[in-house]
């Protein structure tokens, strides 16, 4: 074939075939490889200006490269979260068969917003819908829909809750400036819960901070005190933002208690569950979401512990009439009756017109892999973290920042006798030098003004070898720096 073949017959199945078949094999190599427990790097640190670089000079070589020699060179250069020595953000090592499913959504390319547009995806998304529904305890009257991304799901539900508890219709008047509604939160809650206060126009003052404890769980004994203290700031509280669990530290807030303060005041309550609700699978830890049946609304994200590709979330209402009150959208051309709560024109309800077919991949996940599957996999990291944290505490020269809810656990080295900055310093080294190496990717986090090496055990095949070996590697960076 000549290098134009790519241009002359684009389209063309026979070479999709002859392509497809290289890269799958190309993919599936790559993958044996890696779950291996390679001593290739987890992840290939690149300069930045030089990686930009790099692709300026591919990019004027047009397609002169071979397809699969393009692709291996991408799989060299990324990071590779199949590594059981992935243990940094909250981002999972994806089902491989999701991820040919996948495949075939972003190929068939149907907008997911729109009925007419994304049928299959739309059906499959309202029965992934009713699956977790039925599993938090909601009614037949829940409802809820797919966004790309936690952000974006807690964004769609703080809009639905402006609007039920405004006094007026905020969508069409906009934000007065007596008496804004405001949100309690802590600042555990994912940057995005603060970033979306702003992006409503609501200001600063409408995030009204509620202290956490030693847990990093919200002091939900003070709720009543900083209820007050809003309303003499003319902000009217409208939500409270629980934790289940926070990103730094995995912390889940007591949604029992939350939930009884909200039904005191009218409040909604506002679950984040981006990264904590895989828990819904477990008999031993669905413990920590008691309560959660009491929420108003329920932010999922599939791509953290649910092992489907980034992005997928889901955004679940108790009462599924209050996600219709969102947006007052009036695209006549795409809805023939705008009165309607049709839930398969999530359009609607959410900030995107088009969409990926989400529910696919996510329907795909559920329809192969079985609640014990999930339950032995949450089950699994989640005593992993636990085993992490005595094997922490078992050496003199390391410290746990709090004893770990889920599967993130934040520790440090700490040979003892070092001046606070000295400490925070020495750990940012540290850290910096591993990820340098490549043989592990963790990552840091400020707590009180300390900084911790923070680790999620998000990958299934993560054993207690690989962090044992993680300590002693740290150990010996340690005394090659001091």
């Amino acid at each position: 074939m000549s290098k134009q073949k790519y241009q002359d017959a684009p389209f063309d199945p026979e070479l999709f075939r002859h392509e497809g078949h290289r890269i799958i094999d190309l993919l599936s190599d790559y993958l044996k490889e890696i779950v291996n427990r390679p001593d290739i790097p987890v992840l290939p640190r690149t300069d930045p200006d030089e990686l930009a670089e790099y692709y300026a000079e591919k990019l004027k070589s047009g397609n002169s490269e071979s397809f699969t020699g393009y692709i291996r060179d991408v799989l060299d250069k990324s990071n590779h979260l199949h590594h059981p020595r992935y243990i940094g953000h909250q981002v999972t090592s994806p089902l491989p068969h999701v991820a040919l499913a996948q495949l075939c959504t972003t190929l068939l390319n149907n907008g997911a917003a729109v009925y007419e547009m994304g049928p299959v995806a739309m059906a499959m998304e309202r029965n992934i819908v009713r699956l977790f529904s039925g599993m938090i305890g909601y009614d037949n009257n829940a409802d809820g829909i797919f966004t790309h991304g936690g952000s974006a799901g807690n964004l769609t539900a703080m809009l639905a809750i402006r609007q039920v508890k405004s006094k007026y219709n905020v969508w069409e008047e906009g934000v007065e400036k007596k008496l804004r509604t405001g949100f309690m939160v802590t600042d555990q809650s994912h940057y995005s819960v603060a970033r979306n206060v702003k992006i409503m126009g609501l200001g600063n003052d409408a995030l009204i901070r509620v202290p956490y404890d030693k847990g990093n769980r919200m002091r939900t004994d003070l709720l009543e005190k900083y209820y007050k203290k809003a309303l003499q700031k003319d902000i009217q509280p409208a939500a409270v933002v629980a934790n289940s669990c926070s990103t730094a530290t995995g912390s889940y807030d007591d949604l029992m208690e939350i939930a009884d303060f909200c039904g005191k005041h009218d409040l909604w309550l506002h679950v984040d569950g981006a990264h904590g609700m895989g828990v819904l699978f477990s008999g031993k830890y669905r413990h920590l979401v008691r309560g959660i049946e009491r929420a108003d609304s329920v932010v999922i994200d599939f791509h953290k512990m649910l092992l489907v590709p980034a992005l997928n979330t889901m955004v679940l209402f108790r009462d599924g009439r209050r996600s219709h009150e969102t947006f007052a959208q009036k695209a006549s051309y795409l809805f023939k009756k705008q009165n309607d709560n049709e839930w398969y024109n999530s359009a609607k309800r959410t900030l995107e017109c088009t969409k990926s077919s989400l529910g696919f991949a996510a329907f795909t996940a559920f329809k192969y892999y079985d609640r014990e599957y999930f339950c032995n996999y949450i089950d699994s990291r989640y005593d992993l973290a636990k085993r992490f944290s005595e094997m922490i505490k078992e050496k003199d020269s390391f410290e746990a920042a709090l004893e770990p809810h889920a599967n993130i656990v934040c520790f440090r080295y700490n040979p003892g006798g070092m001046e606070p900055e000295e400490l925070n310093r020495l750990n940012a080294v540290i850290r910096d030098r591993i990820i340098k190496e490549g043989k592990f990717y963790i990552v840091q986090t400020e707590l009180e003004d300390k900084l911790w090496l923070r680790v999620t055990i998000i990958n299934p095949l993560t054993t207690e070898e690989d962090l044992q070996l993680l300590l002693e590697t740290i150990e010996k960076t340690a005394s090659k720096i001091r």
